[in-house]
């Protein structure tokens, strides 16, 4: 984005020297974006505690270096339940640093951060058996990583 927005604009001024010096900061195949993903079993019983792992990557060929909000960093977990309203979140009303941490991933290179939820709705009651969905949020800097909804089966 920063390669093409900064040619056009030096084009249109009739100068190059910003678009060649971003060129060079980026190499040329661009950024390199990690991947994000969230972890968690397929099902569990009422009143099993479960597992989260928020999983970042770095499956490219060049090291990326990121800014994560927050020590430790600040990744959200949202759960909808079986009606798709909002039944918990990690941060709720949790304060949050506004440190930015600078984190360089390696090709390969990947961060696991954990959470753990109680099978509670925001008021501490725990909830009713059935399907929901999970999925995480990690603040980078001015935008934000979304993984991909999770599945979590409830069993009584």
């Amino acid at each position: 984005m920063c390669v093409v927005q900064t040619l056009r604009a030096g084009l249109r001024r009739g100068a190059l020297v910003p678009a060649v010096f971003c060129l060079l900061l980026l190499g040329a195949g661009g950024v390199t974006q990690p991947t994000i993903e969230l972890l968690t079993p397929p099902e569990v019983h009422v009143g099993d505690t479960v597992e989260i792992v928020l999983r970042l990557r770095n499956d490219g060929p060049k090291p990326i270096d990121l800014e994560l909000t927050g020590r430790p960093v600040a990744f959200d977990v949202i759960v909808t339940g079986p009606d798709g309203k909002e039944v918990w979140r990690r941060l709720e009303g949790a304060a949050v640093a506004s440190i930015l941490m600078l984190l360089t991933l390696q090709p390969d290179e990947g961060r696991d951060y954990t959470a753990q939820w109680a099978q509670v709705d925001r008021a501490g009651r725990a909830v009713a058996p059935g399907q929901y969905v999970l999925q995480g949020i990690l603040p980078m800097g001015r935008r934000r990583m979304t993984t991909a909804p999770r599945d979590l089966l409830i069993q009584p």
